[in-house]
């Protein structure tokens, strides 16, 4: 949290107790104890998943690795891997700052890729940008798919990084619904990158969770039940995906656990930054292998414009086969 923010805030509740108590003191513990002990004594090096074999990289936002485990419907070889970042800005920059990967193109739903690289890509595909739900303040799932399948026919030349948000809140399904009526999506990243004022509408689900607002045991089921949800359309996608596909998080999140091997006995939510804590960084790597792998190369090569001058001239950023694909999912 930036400056700025903080101070944002307490203006906001300067003369409210609980806030002080349930939001301002824990942040002071973990910005003075916890992460100076994982920054300078527990420090997280992670996996560089650009050097891993993939084609296409499936990553959903926020996944813990126990919960991919229990609740996976998608076939394939299950490892884990630890992140390079506790949150989403970090494992981009650990991941991505500094380097450049003319061989890939980032279809993504969440701001913070724009936000936080200088396009290190051959492209950057903000799904965000038009696809936005205004109701829950989040891209769904529906979008992504359709925005990958078009990234894949116009870059069939090109390592292919699908971004969703789930099951990153905002929450979605019946029990999300039932938690309470207002509450933050990720409009605050969209803001970010729109150059906007940045500021929530509302308390985002692990503030409204450690002042009791919400249960414990709700707050899970909904969190469960949102990558149940985006699991469905993940599964879906991979069967349409050439080459070999690996389905991964950027971080997990913290429900009200100690942050081990962090000996300060002090319960965490959420996903801050540096806070190597083990179920932040220890993510899902799911390895869909392939009969058949695509031919990357970095940088221009003929097929590559011959297929953006195509799209140029279409009336529809969607070509014929990626709509045959969509329809054979059920979303067309």
């Amino acid at each position: 949290m930036n400056a700025s923010l903080i101070m944002t805030n307490i203006r906001k509740h300067w003369n409210d107790l609980d806030w002080w108590n349930s939001i301002a003191l824990p942040f002071a513990i973990r910005s003075a104890f916890v992460q100076p002990y994982f920054t300078y004594i527990y420090d997280n090096d992670g996996v560089d998943i650009m050097a891993e074999d993939w084609d296409n990289l499936v990553i959903l936002d926020a996944c813990r690795y126990d919960m991919f485990a229990r609740t996976n419907t998608v076939d394939g070889e299950l490892q884990s891997r630890r992140s390079r970042g506790s949150n989403t800005a970090e494992f981009l920059r650990r991941n991505f700052a500094n380097r450049s990967f003319e061989d890939t193109v980032y279809v993504t739903a969440n701001p913070q890729v724009n936000v936080n690289l200088d396009d290190p890509f051959y492209e950057t595909i903000s799904v965000w940008h038009d696809q936005w739900d205004e109701e829950l303040n989040t891209v769904r799932p529906t979008a992504m798919v359709e925005a990958t399948l078009n990234a894949v026919e116009r870059y069939p030349d090109k390592r292919i990084i699908s971004h969703f948000v789930q099951p990153h809140y905002p929450f979605i399904g019946d029990t999300a619904n039932s938690l309470v009526d207002e509450r933050a999506g990720i409009e605050l990243s969209k803001r970010q990158a729109d150059g906007e004022h940045s500021e929530s509408d509302h308390e985002h689900i692990w503030d409204l969770l450690k002042r009791g607002v919400v249960s414990k045991s709700v707050v899970w089921d909904a969190y469960e039940e949102t990558l149940e949800h985006a699991l469905s359309h993940v599964d879906q996608l991979v069967t349409q995906l050439p080459g070999q596909t690996v389905i991964t998080s950027d971080h997990g999140n913290l429900v009200g656990e100690t942050p081990n091997p962090c000996p300060i006995p002090f319960e965490m939510y959420g996903h801050p930054p540096s806070v190597y804590a083990d179920n932040l960084v220890t993510v899902p790597w799911l390895k869909i292998e392939a009969e058949t792998r695509r031919e990357i190369v970095s940088g221009d090569s003929s097929i590559t414009n011959e297929r953006q001058d195509s799209n140029e001239k279409q009336d529809s950023p969607t070509d014929d086969k990626t709509s045959e694909r969509l329809r054979a999912l059920g979303y067309l």
